[in-house]
């Protein structure tokens, strides 16, 4: 069921990378890491949109890079005692006392947010008179966290935004209208996560 969930997200992320989306991305600290060493947790992400696939999403993209060094939350769980979400800005204490408990080497944060979806998946309506712009836009920011040091090594942020602006004269047939569509909120969101993720991957170090 998980495979079959993941498959519909990246064929919807397929079909929607053609909506005009437009993905900026910047890297406060720690742009080149070392993947290959310890033992990663990926917590449950932070968001302000109902969505467990958020969480299945970006393991299975970290998966990519981490192999089997990535832990799952769920299972770690079952032998750890580890909260359901750790804290998205934990202090050195807290850090400390993850590692007591997890055994674990990193802790991987992402706090994903859709910041405006005004129009959905849905190119906007021509208006009567004047010009109308709108915004669909999301955010996501990855934090990394080196348990043995207890200290931040990483922290990269990718921000996507559809804008769209109609004129009151623009000249266009209702069914051009009804087939165009935007990137929405949700899947600007997750995508945001795929791309800063790859981004990882990209930088890596050897």
């Amino acid at each position: 069921m998980k495979i079959y969930r993941l498959l519909i997200i990246v064929l919807t992320l397929i079909l929607c990378s053609c909506g005009g989306a437009k993905y900026t991305y910047s890297f406060e600290k720690g742009k080149n890491i070392h993947f290959n060493n310890g033992k990663w947790i990926l917590n449950e992400p932070f968001t302000n949109y109902e969505d467990r696939d958020a969480y299945e999403f970006s393991k299975e993209e970290f998966h990519k890079i981490l192999g089997d060094s990535l832990l799952d939350l769920t299972e770690l769980r079952k032998t750890k005692i580890i909260k359901k979400q750790l804290p998205l800005d934990p202090t050195r204490s807290e850090l400390k006392e993850i590692k007591k408990y997890s055994h674990c080497d990193y802790l991987i944060n992402i706090h994903s947010e859709i910041i405006k979806d005004e129009m959905g998946s849905s190119s906007m309506s021509t208006p009567n008179i004047g010009t109308v712009t709108k915004y669909n836009d999301a955010k996501t920011k990855i934090i990394i966290y080196d348990l043995n040091k207890l200290e931040l090594i990483s922290e990269t942020t990718a921000f996507g935004q559809v804008k769209v602006t109609k004129k009151a004269d623009d000249d266009e047939s209702v069914l051009e209208s009804l087939i165009k569509y935007t990137t929405p909120g949700r899947i600007l969101a997750l995508q945001s996560i795929k791309k800063l993720i790859g981004k990882y991957n990209k930088n890596k170090l050897d």
